[in-house]
């Protein structure tokens, strides 16, 4: 907010005010009421408060000093029993009765005593220190009917005791017909001030809601404390609330004052950021505060002299906090803090306004209305800055949230056309690495296809045959492998087939494929006559030797495979299988041949059980199926669930009966109408082979 901003708003609220207090001023001023001051007015204090109405009574005029001017009885914080005397001339009035107000409610001891001539009769013996009941009439001050006699004059005598607070007397005569009216008129000042400050209470408790400063939180308890305090200052507390409790009638005044300074206290070290802008002067307001709290409990007390020095003690604090805030407030404002000029402002108007109603007391300014109401209106100019003071810091918040915001979004903006052009770069260097990646599996690809035996070759030595191979990825983890042992002397003539599966696929399968073709060979090497169980056997003892030679060991790395060696001479198939098995059609019926439950590289010696070796007599015609898991595990069909191998023998009994191209045409559009949507779930080859056509 700029500098004119918060004076605008300043020169709109006091004028309104002001406007507010003169109206009501006006109102006040009845023909109707007489106020007693000055001349009229007769004092003696009795220090020992220990003379009686007849001691009284008996003094010499002399005794008695009358005010000067328009003076009101007005005797500071005593705690002396007051003798007030004053006559009536009936011939005053039109009326035949009319009432006598003592317009101060927070008096301990007022005892009314009407005098006529050599006699005297107490009207009425009240204040604070007795029940509200106890009054003549029912009301928030103190109130007596009198009656005064045409044509006579009566003397009265009014004795009064604060108990140490302020003994402040303003006496007023009311009209009984028009005192109603003048009540109307004071309930209507008092009304707005509680209407201001509840409002304000619940204003703040709503902003200390949505945002959790803590310095709302005081202020609330401060206006809370306020609150209580005027009620109990304006007499309406003892009427209505505690009427039956002197006890609360003379301590809930200090005591509520001493929290209302307490909070105020609090209220100023957190608004004004007194930890921040000036860390010593916060240290003196917090021994402050526990003072302060340490005054509040004296005052529960109710003992004399501690409620006495309570009562001081607490108007000395209030008087030096109010003056003590102003230049640390001016710091603050000089410190760049906007929020702290309505905080000054409403402090200075509550100093004039507690200096106007000091100097109201003494006399040095005679106004009724503002000895009655400076208080009220000063606090609640004070509470209404506040207010604004705190409006205004939630607006430098909600500023300075939005400017940091606007940061906050240009710095995303900055960021995100950083992070696009790192995303792009980082794209394009994926991209290229994804390329060469690719170009290197693609190159393993060849690789591993120019090691796995060609249609070619797999022709020429065997004429009636196919494979169908399909990776998963582009390099597969399954793999085939075939071999011719003819020997010139027909000692032996054996052809050799297998189909492997390892562990994974991808790379890592791929790597192992070409271990384990090479395996096949270097335990032929081995055992050039071994059986398929004996060729299994090496193989798993020379992959445990290649997986355990480096530093690292394995866990589960192994393969399943099938081995199949067909003597040519002796028309038998011999196979051995390591998890895997093997399918022989013939004439209309698929005859299944079981490997071991065992695959390649298994470390529990305990589940180790020897590879065995299956002898099938063959016949010309008979079609040898090996195939890995790939192609039976595959999820698909309308209820998405693995094919199995009862779905691939029931697809094998109805295209056993075509050309083997044929064959292997229809398992890959099964395949690919099986699996629909889905994704490939490993690698799949299946070779068959037809002996003796």
């Amino acid at each position: 907010m700029n500098s004119n901003g918060w004076v605008f708003r300043l020169g709109l609220v006091m004028p309104l005010v002001m406007a507010f207090v003169l109206i009501i001023n006006s109102l006040i001023s009845t023909d109707e009421t007489i106020r007693l001051k000055g001349n009229q007015i007769e004092v003696f204090e009795d220090a020992s408060a220990s003379m009686d109405i007849e001691a009284i009574s008996k003094l010499k005029t002399l005794s008695f000093k009358t005010l000067q001017g328009n003076a009101v009885p007005n005797f500071g914080f005593s705690r002396s029993n007051i003798w007030i005397r004053f006559t009536l001339d009936g011939n005053q009035f039109t009326d035949d009765s009319f009432i006598l107000e003592v317009k101060n409610p927070v008096l301990d001891r007022i005892d009314l005593y009407e005098f006529h001539s050599t006699e005297y009769k107490l009207i009425n013996e009240t204040g604070d220190l007795f029940e509200h009941n106890s009054r003549q009439i029912n009301h928030r001050n103190f109130r007596f009917d009198i009656r005064p006699s045409k044509q006579e004059q009566k003397v009265y005598y009014l004795m009064v005791n604060s108990g140490g607070e302020q003994l402040y007397v303003p006496l007023i005569l009311h009209s009984k017909s028009k005192v109603a009216v003048t009540d109307l008129k004071d309930q209507i000042i008092i009304g707005s001030y509680f209407g201001i400050i509840i409002f304000v209470i619940l204003f703040n408790l709503f902003l200390y809601l949505i945002i959790k400063e803590r310095s709302h939180i005081y202020y609330v308890l401060y206006n809370f404390n306020l609150l209580l305090l005027q009620v109990s200052l304006t007499g309406f507390g003892f009427q209505f609330l505690w009427p039956n409790s002197p006890y609360l009638a003379n301590v809930t005044n200090p005591f509520f004052a001493s929290v209302a300074v307490f909070s105020l206290l609090k209220f100023s070290q957190y608004f004004l950021q007194l930890k921040k802008f000036f860390p010593r002067v916060n240290r003196v307001f917090q021994i402050t505060g526990i003072v302060v709290l340490i005054n509040a409990v004296i005052s529960l007390f109710n003992v004399q002299p501690l409620l006495y020095f309570a009562i001081i003690g607490v108007n000395v604090l209030t008087l030096l906090l109010n003056v003590a805030i102003i230049p640390v407030a001016v710091g603050v404002v000089r410190k760049g803090f906007g929020p702290a000029k309505f905080f000054l402002a409403a402090f200075v108007i509550l100093v004039l306004t507690v200096f106007g109603f000091v100097l109201t007391n003494l006399g040095i300014i005679q106004s009724d209305f503002f000895a009655a109401n400076g208080l009220l209106i000063g606090s609640a100019m004070e509470v209404v800055l506040l207010s604004f003071a705190i409006v205004d810091k939630f607006r430098n918040y909600k500023d300075d949230a939005l400017n940091n915001l606007r940061a906050l979004n240009q710095l995303q903006i900055e960021q995100n056309v950083v992070l696009e052009r790192k995303v792009e770069e980082r794209t394009r260097e994926i991209f290229e690495q994804q390329q060469e990646i690719l170009s290197s599996i693609r190159y393993a690809e060849r690789i591993q296809r120019n090691i796995l035996p060609n249609e070619a070759a797999m022709h020429l030595l065997f004429p009636k045959s196919f494979i169908y191979y399909l990776p998963k990825d582009i390099i597969s983890g399954d793999f085939y492998w075939i071999n011719e042992n003819r020997d010139s002397t027909n000692e032996q003539n054996i052809l050799r087939f297998a189909t492997g599966d390892c562990t994974g696929h991808g790379v890592p399968g791929a790597m192992m494929s070409i271990l384990g073709y090479n395996l096949i060979r270097e335990a032929l090497e081995h055992l050039p006559k071994g059986s398929s169980a004996q060729l299994l056997e090496e193989m798993d003892r020379l992959l445990k030797s290649a997986l355990n030679s480096g530093a690292y060991s394995y866990a589960s790395d192994g393969m399943d495979i099938i081995i199949c060696q067909i003597d040519l001479d002796k028309n038998t198939l011999n196979m051995g299988g390591a998890n895997l098995g093997a399918l022989v059609y013939r004439a209309g019926e698929l005859i299944e041949l079981k490997g071991t439950r065992r695959p390649l590289g298994l470390i529990d010696e305990k589940l180790r059980k020897p590879f065995e070796d299956i002898h099938f007599n063959l016949v010309k015609g008979d079609i040898i199926y090996t195939f890995t898991d790939g192609y039976v595990d595959q999820f698909g069909g309308e209820e998405q669930k693995k094919l199995k191998q009862t779905g691939l023998k029931e697809l094998l009994l109805q295209i056993a009966g075509l050309p083997l191209h044929e064959q292997k045409e229809s398992l890959h559009q099964f395949h690919m109408r099986w699996r629909g949507e889905l994704e490939q779930v490993d690698d799949v080859c299946i070779m068959a082979i037809q002996y003796g056509v």
